[in-house]
């Protein structure tokens, strides 16, 4: 029993050690869009080094009661997690930084099986907490650099926050293309998409989505809907559904083609960072509005489209 909860504790430090060591990598190389809280640059910030500290609490086998007790939890917490991402039809589980994992892999072949694990072997003996205090060996040796680097990992992802914009990537903001210099002009993507030229006059009510966004499968069959109930009214009004790379497999495709609106994608040419569903409204080709995530009525478009003209 005893080596069964040294296997179990050490595996299950080494993986949150490496979990904490790749969203590290993400932080410093790629930009987080706050989808929420829970899934935010901050929280991020904050659980990486709870991560790493707990997973090198586990490895080193101090105080294996309050471990073992926080561990658990941990993966309690997990399972709660994965299991909501999983429902809710996300792509990844967001553990691994930029190796995506689907959900319902991480539910049932880490979170779970550790979590049973860390119930059937407990550690028997000892305290939770000092008294008595670590040796020199452990004190020197694991917690004085454990705590300099959680101390010090912390400013180095404040301080290296990548750029939001290079030749690779660019983060998308939807509050410029109406604000500032882009105020008034063509709406920058438009060169990026596939069905440009047809948008670049009339109104039309653009839908950008991702095949693995959640709120993109409530979204797209009510603007579906929008369109076929506009009908007939093509000449004041259009709808648009564009694709964010990277695209779905064809068998996901969310909008196939009808000829009461029109399907296009994004290019290539970069990855694109924005919150989905993001609705633009465009009147001959510049920006009149843009919605992200919560899309908005029929009737709050029509208002926007129509108002002063």
């Amino acid at each position: 029993m005893k080596t069964a909860n040294k296997i179990v504790m050490t595996a299950a430090g080494l993986f949150l050690i490496a979990a904490a060591v790749l969203k590290t990598h993400q932080l410093l190389t790629e930009p987080i869009l706050s989808r929420g809280f829970w899934e935010s640059w901050a929280f991020f910030v904050m659980q990486i080094p709870l991560e790493l500290g707990l997973g090198i609490w586990l490895v080193c086998g101090l105080f294996k009661k309050a471990g073992w007790l926080l561990g658990l939890l941990a993966f309690g917490l997990f399972i709660g997690v994965t299991l909501q991402k999983g429902i809710s039809g996300a792509a990844s589980c967001g553990c691994f930084g930029k190796i995506h994992v689907n959900p319902w892999i991480t539910f049932s072949a880490i979170d779970v099986p550790f979590f049973i694990a860390f119930l059937v072997f407990r550690p028997r003996g000892g305290k939770f907490l000092p008294p008595p205090w670590p040796s020199a060996r452990h004190f020197f040796g694991v917690a004085i650099p454990t705590f300099i680097l959680l101390g010090s990992i912390v400013p180095v992802l404040i301080f290296n926050r990548p750029a939001e914009k290079t030749e690779k990537y660019e983060v998308l903001k939807p509050q410029e293309w109406t604000d500032g210099e882009q105020a008034g002009k063509e709406w920058p993507l438009l060169k990026h998409i596939d069905i440009c030229e047809s948008r670049k006059s009339k109104i039309v009510v653009v839908l950008l989505y991702r095949y693995d966004c959640p709120n993109c499968h409530e979204a797209i069959p009510e603007y579906k809907r929008f369109s076929n109930q506009m009908r007939g009214n093509e000449e004041a009004i259009q709808f648009a559904f564009v694709e964010i790379p990277p695209y779905g497999p064809a068998r996901s495709h969310l909008v196939p083609a009808s000829v009461n609106y029109i399907s296009g994608r994004l290019d290539t040419s970069k990855d694109w960072y924005i919150a989905t569903p993001l609705v633009v409204l465009l009147r001959d080709g510049s920006v009149v509005k843009s919605w992200e995530v919560n899309a908005p009525s029929l009737d709050e478009i029509l208002e926007e489209a129509f108002s002063g003209g």
